[in-house]
């Protein structure tokens, strides 16, 4: 949709039934009056859709004029997971199963007190027409209302809300819908060809009609194949809503917030692809926090839209613990940096605190009883500051990146089957975004996708944890390499062949060793060197029970981490893996006890850093050798730093020709000599002739005033 959007500063309110009915003109009143200009109203499909043929939209009639009055712009926020109890009554068959059989009866829980938590399975066909009928009703009902702004048409995505963290037997959903949209998937990926699946699964089914739903990861294709059926699952929902309310509402635009995927809370298991998700929305939104990895992803994942934080949680308690009081500091310190990567906009969740249930009295910009907060006395004073610079922020896009971070969807799932875990995945994916964040350079992250398109201003391209690979991206790397590109990759690169469901015979796989003139010569576990690092003992719940048997009889050498020696001026942890790489005059950067495991490779007119163990989860034992060795892969891929830097643990954006962006996470204050006069927007620091002095652990906008 072609239009320009605004800098939104607004607050979520109305999750029935709560705020009560005799709050909601006061409250919108002082929402207009507390400084923000957006309202977002839920439109609950249990609350709204309470029979077959009868709909209750009395409370967002009332809502939406108030918004009207107050010169608020209101998004409805349509929520699908509390199905009505109709629904499950006349569809039983409509419920999730997860792999163990479990049947997922619906249920109240503390953030949708109405019921019917988590909503029927998203393969249903019937309860799919419940849900585009309930959808197609609200938006013919409020696409011409005046206060009408945007439409956000799934809160924080998920395959099913219960079990969001990652339980092979937990993971839904097995039911029979499932298994005959699965197969119909599979016809579609192997050409209706039963010997093309039986080769790649190891299988000698006679036809898809024999198919065995995969409960088990251990033979990883078909569990694999299982779980992008539901991402693909998940993304075609998204796609049939958003479809809807184009084809009804030509004038507002419309999207979904995720919460990121950034594999330690919402996942490619449980969760949903971010990159696929935010293709068909206007803009692309999420749950946001401070930390780097979290906007980086929304807008990695938003290829250039506008992205909004639409759910702020720095109000967040419960009962059991109320939340903290909120200064100015705590909000610049959240928000500063998520504008400096590209955030164009916040919403709070939510205006007056909750009263129903475990998240009662918490979650407030007000007191309980209305009066302002101290989150909304904080985040009047942020935007009455920033209020003369939103145009010119909204004028600039998420700033470029030199760096990019490749987070695949089959590696990730690769990983959970491997490990029963996503721990070490994630902390590696973070390491190499903070590292790079924190050094003061800009980084994306990028899916398989994005690599096989081409990697436009992207100089460094970082492989963590990548065991498995499939020809397209062998191909994508190969050709961003070639071109000039330089390329770190960490151990075991393709040793898992997604294209042939078997393990390679050499490493790197798919032919990059030949391609490359690469070698993996021999290959072992961490836990079986010989390090003077000392750890703890292996996580070994996902190993056989043979290896189980052999570990307690043999024992183990080592741990988790070992030290890698370099001439740089530093030495680095490897972690989890090792392997003695060897290439044809390769130039060799790191060794442990004399076996190289770090090569410089050139490859074309690019050059590879081949990496025999995993650095990005070896950077937890230290993370500033980490950093520098990631500064020091920058600097050979000819990389820019950001403006103004000042070392380790500061990170500066140009938003704009005139406002920058600073956030420093440093102990100590940290003076930028800057190219003009600027001033803190939030006395952050202080300013003087051409150089701004920023405090320890605090952030702030500097605006240009020569």
């Amino acid at each position: 949709m072609d239009r320009a959007y605004d800098f939104i500063f607004g607050v979520q309110y109305y999750r029935a039934p709560t705020p009560s009915r005799d709050n909601w003109e006061s409250d919108i009143r002082k929402v207009r009056e507390n400084g923000f200009n957006s309202i977002k109203f839920w439109v609950q499909w249990g609350w709204t859709h309470r029979d077959e043929e009868v709909f209750y939209f009395d409370d967002i009639d009332t809502l939406m004029d108030l918004a009207y009055q107050n010169g608020l712009k209101a998004t409805l926020n349509v929520i699908f997971d509390v199905a009505p109890v109709w629904v499950y009554d006349k569809y039983p068959e409509s419920k999730m199963v997860l792999a163990s059989g479990k049947v997922v009866e619906p249920r109240v829980v503390g953030h949708r007190q109405i019921g019917g938590f988590p909503g029927t399975c998203y393969n249903h066909k019937a309860a799919f027409h419940a849900r585009m009928l309930f959808l197609e009703k609200t938006v013919e009902r409020y696409k011409d209302h005046p206060a009408m702004d945007m439409w956000d048409i799934w809160n924080e995505p998920e395959q099913c809300g219960p079990y969001r963290f990652p339980k092979t037997e937990e993971l839904a959903c097995f039911c029979p819908s499932c298994k005959a949209k699965f197969k119909d998937y599979l016809k579609r990926k192997y050409q209706d060809d039963i010997e093309k699946l039986n080769d790649v699964w190891g299988r000698c089914y006679r036809s898809f009609d024999d198919l065995q739903l995969p409960g088990e990861s251990c033979t990883f294709s078909d569990f694999m194949d299982f779980r992008e059926f539901h991402l693909d699952t998940m993304t075609a929902e998204a796609n049939s809503r958003i479809r809807l309310v184009k084809k009804l509402d030509q004038s507002h635009p419309v999207y979904l917030h995720v919460v990121p995927n950034t594999s330690s809370i919402f996942n490619a298991m449980t969760g949903v692809d971010d990159f696929a998700m935010a293709k068909e929305c206007d803009l692309f939104a999420s749950t946001n926090f401070a930390s780097p990895i979290w906007s980086i992803l929304t807008t990695s994942a938003g290829r250039g839209k506008v992205c909004y934080n639409v759910e702020c949680h720095i109000g967040n308690g419960s009962t059991a613990m109320h939340q903290k009081q909120i200064t100015l500091k705590d909000m610049v310190r959240d928000l500063v940096p998520q504008i400096g990567m590209g955030i164009r906009g916040f919403m709070f969740w939510q205006y007056r605190p909750e009263v129903l249930g475990l998240e009662s009295p918490a979650w407030g910009v007000t007191k309980p009883d209305g009066s302002i907060g101290s989150v909304g006395l904080a985040a009047k004073e942020f935007i009455g500051r920033l209020g003369p610079y939103t145009h010119e922020i909204m004028g600039t896009k998420a700033p470029e990146a030199e760096i990019a971070i490749w987070k695949g969807r089959k590696n990730e799932i690769l990983s959970f089957a491997i490990h029963n875990d996503l721990t070490g995945f994630a902390k590696s994916i973070e390491a190499y975004v903070n590292g790079a964040y924190y050094n003061n350079y800009n980084c994306r992250i990028v899916d398989d996708e994005m690599i096989a398109q081409g990697l436009p201003g992207v100089k460094l391209l970082i492989l963590p944890y990548c065991y498995g690979a499939d020809r397209k991206l062998i191909d994508g790397v190969d050709d961003f390499v070639r071109k000039g590109g330089t390329l770190l990759c960490e151990a075991h690169l393709g040793a898992y062949n997604g294209d042939s469901g078997r393990h390679s015979y050499r490493m790197p796989g798919l032919g990059a060793d030949e391609l490359w003139g690469i070698r993996e010569e021999y290959t072992t576990s961490a836990y079986h060197l010989e390090s003077m690092v000392e750890q703890g003992k292996p996580d070994t719940s996902a190993m056989a029970d043979d290896v189980k048997k052999a570990i307690a009889a043999y024992g183990l050498n080592g741990g988790k981490n070992f030290r890698i020696h370099t001439d740089l001026g530093f030495d680095l942890m490897g972690a989890e893996r090792f392997a003695c790489v060897s290439g044809s005059g390769a130039e060799v950067i790191g060794t442990f006890n004399g076996v190289p495991c770090i090569i410089r490779q050139k490859c074309g007119k690019g050059t590879i850093f081949y990496c025999g163990t995993n650095l990005g989860e070896g950077a937890e034992a230290d993370g500033r050798a980490f950093g520098s060795f990631l500064d020091y892969l920058a600097g050979c891929a000819g990389v820019e730093k950001n403006p103004f830097s000042q070392g380790y643990g500061l990170h500066v954006d140009r938003v704009s020709e005139n406002i920058i962006a600073v956030n420093n996470q440093r102990a100590e204050p940290v003076e930028l000599k800057l190219d003009g006069s600027y001033r803190g927007l939030y006395a952050g620091g202080t300013a003087g002739a051409d150089t701004y002095v920023i405090r320890p652990g605090s952030a702030d906008l500097l605006v240009r005033e020569d």
